[in-house]
């Protein structure tokens, strides 16, 4: 078991015992640091700045009392996944259905890499989207990413 799956796995009771669910986990190096960062959601709503101190803090009283160490320093995050979230699950294609999302795909569909469409669903490893009146599936295997759509407007 690697570094992340351990500590997703130690911070997962303590991340629903905050009334939160885990959306993702990551660790990553970014500059000169190294970031284990969760992201966290509610499921009943946003999830607030309040939320993410509480969990953080409960998280790192664990963490501190570990046995084992980790290789080298790493900062602790806990954050929303914000508008245009990823989605990674199963139950994220599922909660999101009928939503709008942004695909970026590996290979080209009709000569193109990037789609912004409606999720329709997702069954035997085929997402279903539509986009201008037209539906067309996907397997995932071809599937870079998805993200919800967030349009930014003043």
């Amino acid at each position: 078991m690697n570094f992340l799956d351990k500590l997703t796995e130690i911070a997962l009771p303590v991340i629903e015992r905050c009334g939160c669910e885990l959306a993702d986990a990551e660790y990553v190096k970014e500059g000169a640091d190294k970031i284990l960062r969760f992201y966290v959601e509610k499921p009943q709503g946003a999830v607030s700045l309040e939320d993410c101190v509480n969990v953080n803090r409960e998280i790192s009283e664990v963490i501190d009392n570990l046995d084992f160490v980790p290789e080298e320093p790493f900062v602790l995050e806990v954050s929303s996944p914000g508008v245009n979230r990823v989605l990674k699950k199963e139950k994220d294609y599922v909660r999101f259905a009928g939503s709008e999302v942004d695909l970026s795909l590996y290979s080209a569909v009709d000569n193109q890499k990037k789609f912004s469409c409606k999720l329709l669903g997702y069954e035997n490893g085929v997402f279903s989207f539509e986009t201008e009146g037209r539906r067309f599936e996907i397997p995932k295997d071809n599937v870079a990413k998805i993200n919800l759509h967030f349009d930014f407007k003043f």
